[in-house]
């Protein structure tokens, strides 16, 4: 579990885009490490802890520990190094592999810091940049914290098949997705699994799939001079025109305007 009264230190971070594999299987580091999935899939062990990490999954390695990893899809992530205000054994540590689920936010906070890293800005307002959406996550990971704390307190516990079912549709977000299947295969119809998914992430299937592919239409269209109907064909929509009508509903500007005002 995060525990709010984490407070890091930044000393370093960098973003590495579709790395094919580590130069390392395994490595240790003198402070703390923080490996952001933004895209791809890797394999982890650290200490006791082992597992996989995709989009949406935090893995921190403490210091001196030894971090074996293992590429399975070309991924992409954020790595940053940092201190923590206190140590000592009693200080809040934090854990080895967390999730978040508001992947909309993530995806947007993860959007911004690799601008920052790209625009080519003075060296003091990158910092600045970079510092204030590194303090964003830290804010996302102790909201979602705060929530599961109050969803135990009321008798809540995480919903194991709604997590399959979220990756399942993380997956296939971007080609031909039968929502409704994924619903069968967990034996519930339209409705049971709207509602079941709905309490588990605070919206719909069909929304949480929409968040995917906008978020990497908003990515096409500033690292990319592909055509509307290109980047709607690559996101899972039959048409520019519908991709547009999506874009400008759900985030209150035209896919033109997205463009003009977040290239470089």
């Amino acid at each position: 579990m995060w525990d709010p009264r984490i407070a890091p230190i930044t000393i370093s971070h960098v973003y590495w885009k579709q790395k094919p594999a580590f130069q390392f299987r395994e490595d240790e580091y003198a402070d703390w490490v923080l490996f952001a999935v933004a895209d791809g899939r890797f394999r982890y062990r650290i200490e006791s802890f082992s597992g996989e990490a995709g989009f949406g999954d935090l893995i921190f390695c403490p210091p001196s520990t030894v971090f074996e990893r293992e590429v399975l899809e070309p991924v992409s992530f954020y790595f940053y190094t940092f201190g923590l205000d206190s140590e000592g054994d009693e200080a809040p540590r934090p854990p080895v592999h967390l999730t978040v689920k508001d992947h909309h936010r993530l995806a947007s906070t993860y959007q911004y810091m690799e601008q920052a890293m790209q625009q080519g800005l003075a060296h003091d307002l990158r910092q600045r940049r970079l510092e204030h959406y590194w303090q964003d996550l830290w804010v996302l990971l102790s909201v979602e914290a705060e929530r599961r704390r109050q969803a135990a307190a009321k008798g809540g516990v995480p919903d194991p098949e709604m997590q399959e079912a979220a990756r399942q549709l993380h997956q296939y977000a971007l080609g031909p997705v039968a929502i409704h299947e994924v619903g069968l295969q967990l034996g519930l119809n339209a409705v049971q699994f709207t509602r079941r998914f709905q309490a588990a992430f605070g919206q719909t299937p069909m929304d949480y799939v929409t968040s995917l592919r906008l978020q990497k239409a908003q990515a096409l269209l500033t690292e990319t001079d592909l055509t509307l109907d290109r980047i709607a064909e690559a996101v899972g929509y039959e048409s520019g025109f519908y991709l547009s009508r999506m874009f400008t509903k759900k985030l209150h500007l035209s896919p033109s305007v997205y463009r003009k005002t977040h290239r470089v």
